[in-house]
């Protein structure tokens, strides 16, 4: 199985381009012709310009602790890939993991940033040891992306995460 989620690049592209052209709109409509200040609340329009940009920020704010990122992921070969990078960085990280079959120890699924992000995390057994990589978000994949992962890594896994558990 492949599974592969760069076209949600483009969509999440898309909706960050929209947020700024809609702020750029309100502060431009708020600034030079007093909009909000004769129709709506009649305070100052600077004011008006700080709510927008406020609000734009939170808005990058939320985005950022999402974590989106790139996953490939691919078992049709001798190995589980796990391939993944950060939609928005600031150097060039393309992190992997291969796997071999037989290796895969568990898989767990943990929530953060306040039960928005689901977090893949890979135990490996190595030696007789059980190794444990960085969790993965797994924001960036649609639903049925997500499921099909877990499933998939799952049947390989030695010990077996419980389906309603994710």
């Amino acid at each position: 199985m492949k599974i592969d989620n760069r076209d949600s690049y483009d969509r999440l592209r898309g909706q960050l381009v929209i947020a700024v052209f809609i702020t750029v709109l309100l502060i431009s409509l708020s600034v030079f012709y007093n909009l909000f200040t004769d129709y709506f609340i009649p305070i100052n329009k600077y004011a008006y310009v700080i709510i927008f940009s406020t609000l734009f920020i939170l808005y990058l704010v939320y985005r950022t602790g999402l974590k989106y990122h790139f996953i490939i992921y691919d078992d049709e070969t001798d190995k589980i890939i796990l391939r993944y990078s950060p939609l928005i960085s600031y150097s060039t990280k393309h992190l992997s993991i291969e796997i071999p079959y037989n290796s895969l120890y568990k898989i767990e699924i943990k929530k953060e940033f306040f039960n928005l992000r689901d977090e893949l995390i890979v135990y490996q057994t190595i030696k007789q040891k059980v190794a444990k990589y960085k969790p993965i978000p797994l924001t960036g994949l649609s639903k049925k992306e997500k499921s099909d992962l877990i499933k998939a890594l799952n049947s390989f896994a030695k010990i077996k995460i419980n389906e309603s558990a994710k």
